[in-house]
């Protein structure tokens, strides 16, 4: 993890928001719907790992 993120930082909650795309998105933009879901599952991690 970075150095410039501090303890008083992780106490934030965080949001995270996951637009609704278009059927033709969801068709052509495979590889922004993957880095969507990526994010949300480190996030679920991150929150798992921190109790």
């Amino acid at each position: 993890m970075s150095d410039k993120i501090k303890p008083h930082h992780l106490e934030r909650k965080a949001v995270l928001y996951i637009r609704q795309s278009s059927a033709h998105q969801v068709l052509h933009n495979l590889e922004s719907k993957k880095l969507q879901y990526a994010m949300q599952k480190h996030l679920h991690q991150a929150r798992l790992a921190r109790g």
